[in-house]
């Protein structure tokens, strides 16, 4: 209560302050024949020939730049399609307005297919709350998914599996286009194999977002921002990839009129992998040690569908419509040989061999429905989303077991058939109080239920006569709402200290019901959640920033779900419904600077998580391993992300980056501390050879990591990739070679209990070509207006399984 009376204060004092400072800059911006008012364009103002800040022109042409001191000052106006104009000598004076009438501006008289762009964007970018990485300028990540463009990025890990971590934590929220996915709410790994990297335009890492944010993903915020057009006409692009590991077929078209666009995007991808594994672990039982080793040989393949259809409707210039609908499909296999062997004093206790296919179905729609309301004052706008997805997943396994002499002696199936819905509603307001001020506020209410019906049955005489285990049967219902409501006040000024100060508050309502004999169970808690980010801007291109937030992660649906997984009998894992929110505390201090062709950044930070939530496991009498998810932890990690981008010579860039911390997960209810320093580095170099040719090495080593419990071996990843630019640039082809010297990407994973320990050795087949295809159609013209965007940034986090 103290923090909002404190920001109501600080509201009413900028209020007070704009009231008082009355000296302003203003006019209007015109086209030079019709006379018609030109709006959203571009203002500049310049003192010294310096932009010192920036403005848009309203629906009817004006502008207007407030708190002016006394001085000389220039304007620059620029608009798509127009020749950029320069208003020289405006001589402020005290106590004075300046009003310097209408600017008209001249059309641009080049036709848009005789233009050649020249800029060049750096890969990344360094910008006041985030990092930005421009995938569209890799050519490295053709023909991938969207993992391989999170495993260009300095502070995020990408394991062989698709988990993905940012600074160490895997609980982070992954947004498309500023809006939620119910595919990724179910699983990022599964969610990022399904978005080709072809068409990603950046991925924006956020790691303080302001209360305008929902509070889930203590870790931060990743948002992939998948191509656009922006301009008029119909054009597309034919994008067909293959590879020895995975085949994307994508396609895309874009109409647009004067008020009205649609776009529509699709693809097709097949995938395969190979993998082996072998386990030993000790355990005692009754002072008894029983060693085991078992041997997997995994064999994995898969089909996914994905298309996005999105209509955007400028009813007038102040109000916009805009409405989309996502689909996706898919069906995932994994085939395993396991062999298992336990001895005990010499003897042989047990030993089996498994046949065991296990397959995850899933296929759902996202729908969505905005409304933009924007107002006659700069920036001032009111955004109204609507969201309603649903996802059925069924997963199944069969298995038989055979003795040494291959008899098939027992055999099992199950099937998991889950269901996620989902629906949201969302209004935002954002009013600018000046040029440099500006009050965001909003609320939310989110509704979310979950269903699981699993069954497991068994054929003791390895017959086909399967009889359902009813104490390993249940059908789970789950629900949980969320309200929310944030205030958000910034202060932007140039060359001194702007702030970012935010309040959010989220009510959360749990019920949950089972169909056996255990207790239903309801729940409801509240969370508090500020924010502040100080940011300056100093010379020679240096910029300072440290901010404070909190973050909280609600266990979503995998970590929920009661459901037992014993496709591998001796390996076993399940969710745990009774599980509570995590609460993280972060700090964070950044610096960076831009010297001649070289930027640089360090970041230091500082991340504790109460309440964590770990997977623990633990090992019975009879040696079987069952993990289950617990609040038992408290996780904390602090250290410093370095990274550097440089121009060695006109046509050679590298870039790379060392992200380094120490990270300690102690657990005073299972007496288990465990600690470690921990790093990544990246490296990344592209060389342009001329006549259309650019070739790119990329490369990264992961450190080991710690859990709770153990270790996750280090491993390291590098591919290469020759690009040729064809027809007049509209088409271009690829050839690039993952891990060219090592066949497979191998690993160890070391786990101990009070009663156990276990050693796990993986390793990976990942040696293989890939070949990229893409040509581009359609004309453009550049007569389209620049449209406001709409940001939804609702998602609730998962984590990959």
């Amino acid at each position: 209560m103290r923090i909002l009376l404190l920001l109501m204060v600080a509201v009413m004092a900028a209020t007070s302050y704009s009231s008082a400072q009355q000296i302003k800059i203003a006019g209007a911006v015109m086209d030079s024949v019709s006379k018609k008012s030109i709006e959203f364009a571009t203002v500049g103002l310049l003192k010294g020939g310096k932009i010192i800040e920036g403005t848009t022109s309203d629906t009817n042409g004006k502008f207007s730049f407030a708190n002016i001191e006394i001085g000389k000052y220039s304007l620059q106006i620029s608009v798509l399609g127009y020749t950029t104009k320069t208003v020289e000598n405006i001589d402020v004076s005290k106590d004075r307005n300046t009003d310097v009438g209408s600017i008209a501006l001249s059309l641009n008289e080049r036709k848009l297919d005789e233009v050649t762009v020249t800029e060049q964007k750096s890969l990344f970018e360094e910008r006041s709350d985030r990092m930005v990485y421009n995938a569209e300028k890799d050519i490295s990540i053709k023909g991938g998914d969207a993992t391989d463009v999170l495993k260009k990025i300095p502070s995020i890990a990408v394991d062989i599996e698709g988990n993905v971590q940012l600074r160490g934590s895997s609980n982070i929220k992954v947004l498309i286009n500023n809006k939620p996915s119910s595919i990724v709410a179910r699983s990022v790994s599964d969610a990022l194999k399904q978005i080709p990297a072809d068409i990603i335009k950046q991925v924006e890492v956020i790691t303080s977002p302001s209360a305008k944010y929902d509070a889930e993903g203590t870790a931060g915020i990743i948002n992939i921002i998948t191509k656009k057009n922006s301009l008029q006409g119909t054009n597309g692009s034919i994008s067909p990839n293959f590879g020895q590991w995975n085949n994307w077929q994508n396609a895309a078209i874009n109409h647009r009129m004067k008020s009205v666009s649609i776009s529509a995007n699709g693809g097709f991808s097949d995938w395969k992998n190979k993998r082996n594994m072998t386990l030993l672990r000790s355990f005692e039982n009754e002072n008894v040690t029983s060693d085991q080793k078992q041997t997997q040989w995994i064999n994995g393949k898969g089909k996914n569908f994905y298309g996005n259809l999105n209509v955007d409707w400028d009813i007038d210039s102040l109000n916009r419509i805009g409405a989309g609908l996502n689909y996706y499909n898919g069906i995932n296999t994994n085939a395993f040989d396991i062999n298992f062997r336990e001895t005990s004093l010499g003897n042989t206790n047990q030993f089996f061999q498994r046949d065991m296919k296990r397959t995850y179905d899933w296929n759902g729609s996202t729908i969505n429905l905005d409304y933009t309301r924007l107002f006659k004052k700069p920036k001032k706008e009111l955004t109204l989303l609507m969201m309603y997805s649903f996802e059925d997943e069924d997963s199944d396994y069969w298995s038989n077991l055979m003795n040494e002499g291959n008899s098939i002696y027992y055999r099992e199936k199950s099937y998991n058939l889950s269901g996620n819905k989902e629906g949201t509603i969302q209004l935002d307001f954002t009013n600018p109080l000046d040029s440099i001020n500006t009050l965001e506020m909003g609320s939310k209410a989110i509704f979310r239920g979950i269903s699981s019906d699993y069954r497991i049955s068994s054929a003791a005489d390895g017959s086909s006569n399967f009889i359902d285990i009813p104490s390993l049967a249940d059908i789970f219902d789950y629900s949980q709402q969320v309200a929310s409501a944030y205030i958000v006040y910034s202060r932007t000024p140039k060359n001194k200290w702007g702030i970012n100060l935010g309040a959010r508050y989220e009510h959360t309502f749990i019920q949950a019901n089972f169909l056996n004999q255990t207790t239903a169970f309801s729940n409801t808690y509240g969370n508090f959640i500020p924010n502040i980010s100080l940011s300056r801007s100093f010379k020679k291109e240096q910029q300072v920033r440290f901010s404070y937030s909190q973050r909280i992660q609600r266990p979503q649906f995998f970590y929920l779900n009661p459901y037992i997984n014993q496709a591998d009998s001796k390996n076993q894992y399940g969710g745990n419904p009774y599980l509570k929110p995590e609460l993280t505390h972060s700090l964070e201090a950044n610096y960076s600077v831009s010297i001649k062709q070289t930027s640089l950044n360090a970041s230091f930070f500082l991340r504790q998580t109460n309440n964590a939530i770990e997977g623990v496991n633990s090992v019975d009498t009879s040696g079987v391993m069952l993990q289950l998810f617990k609040n038992v932890a408290q996780n904390s990690a602090y250290g410093v992300n370095l990274s550097a981008n440089t121009k060695i010579t006109k046509q050679w860039s590298v870039n790379g980056s060392l992200n380094l911390f120490y990270n300690v997960l102690e657990s005073a209810e299972l007496k288990t501390r465990n600690e470690d320093w921990m790093y990544r580095i990246n490296l990344n170099s592209t060389i342009d050879l001329g006549k259309g040719f650019k070739a790119q090495l990329f490369g990264f080593y992961n450190s080991a990591k710690v859990n709770l419990q153990g270790t996750y071996g280090a491993f390291g990843f590098y591919n290469m990739v020759i690009q040729k630019e064809i027809l007049n640039k509209k088409g271009s082809i690829g050839v690039g070679y993952d891990n060219p010297f090592n066949r497979k990407i191998s690993w160890r994973n070391e786990f101990y209990g009070d009663n156990f320990q276990q050693m796990q050795d993986v390793s990976m087949f990942r040696r293989g070509w890939r070949i990229n295809l893409k040509y581009e159609f359609g004309k453009m013209n550049n007569n389209q207006r620049q449209k406001k965007k709409i940001n939804n940034d609702d998602k609730k986090s998962g984590e990959g399984n």
